[in-house]
């Protein structure tokens, strides 16, 4: 018999107990679906993963360029990661 990696995932407790999803939901999934190269589903799990790994190769390819503006970077990508992540979770629940 084989088991797949997703037979392995972590539950939320978050939506153990309250029954909602919270801003992390569906961030284990979408790093798979990244890794398997599909990143349209990747996007559709959290957007936020995307988000954040674009974040990280733009801060350390700034911090060849230029360094001071590193934390400018990280800032902001944070911000639109969760935006991103809470946008998903608008939509899920608006529709």
């Amino acid at each position: 018999m084989f088991l797949s990696i997703n037979d392995h995932l972590l539950k939320c407790s978050f939506k153990e107990h309250l029954g909602v999803e919270c801003l992390g939901c569906g961030t284990q999934r979408s790093f798979l679906a990244l890794m398997k190269g599909d990143v349209i589903q990747s996007f559709i799990y959290n957007p936020g993963v995307i988000l954040i790994l674009l974040t990280i190769i733009m801060g350390f390819w700034a911090r060849s360029k230029n360094p001071k503006y590193i934390s400018t970077i990280f800032i902001s990508g944070a911000l639109i990661s969760s935006i991103g992540m809470i946008t998903k979770l608008l939509i899920t629940y608006t529709t």
